[in-house]
């Protein structure tokens, strides 16, 4: 099944950017942190807005769970 879920970036912070990718792949924290060698600690204080994400750490997750990142320059 293929889902696709457009999200304007922009109006969100970056905890809530992560929280939709997680949700996207109906993964737990554990799982989904488990993807980059990572603890579920990890992903809950990113997504509690307690520590921030690399974007190679980003990309990386996108890459893993098949979620495509586009990037459009607004007119």
């Amino acid at each position: 099944m293929v889902i696709i879920m457009n999200i304007k970036c922009n109006n969100y912070k970056t905890k809530d950017i992560i929280r939709f990718m997680r949700d996207c792949t109906e993964k737990t924290q554990k799982e989904f942190a488990k993807d980059l060698n990572k603890t579920r600690d990890w992903c809950a204080k990113i997504e509690g807005g307690n520590s921030n994400i690399l974007l190679e750490d980003f990309l990386e997750l996108a890459r893993l769970n098949k979620i495509d990142i586009i990037m459009k320059k607004l007119d």
